[in-house]
């Protein structure tokens, strides 16, 4: 599923190579990584005298996030403005965020 956002990215961004980031995921010569993260609805990390399930506020290093809600709310999106909002948990739907990485990689295509 990666692999096929990616390519659909490329073709919107208009680049003609269309695997140009999926094959950041495929290429074994690539030192890209695939991670997968679970965090139980019960888990709680204690942070600055507060909990919190998974991590505080942070950019995802990655070329791509794909978030799988488990109905437990704490996703947040860092808005322009400088304000955080949340976003609803909903079982059936995937999450993806734009990381780090793209934006770089994106710039260098130009």
């Amino acid at each position: 599923m990666a692999c096929e956002i990616l390519e659909l990215m490329a073709e919107g961004l208009k680049i003609q190579q269309k695997d140009v980031f999926s094959k950041l995921l495929i290429d074994k010569q690539s030192d890209s990584v695939f991670r997968v993260n679970h965090y139980p609805a019960n888990s709680k990390i204690p942070v600055n005298d507060q909990s919190l399930i998974g991590f505080g506020e942070h950019t995802d290093p990655q070329i791509i996030s794909l978030l799988r809600s488990n109905n437990t709310s704490g996703l947040q999106i860092f808005l322009r403005d400088g304000n955080w909002i949340s976003v609803p948990p909903d079982h059936k739907s995937f999450f993806i965020n734009v990381g780090d990485s793209l934006q770089v990689q994106h710039k260098a295509c130009y």
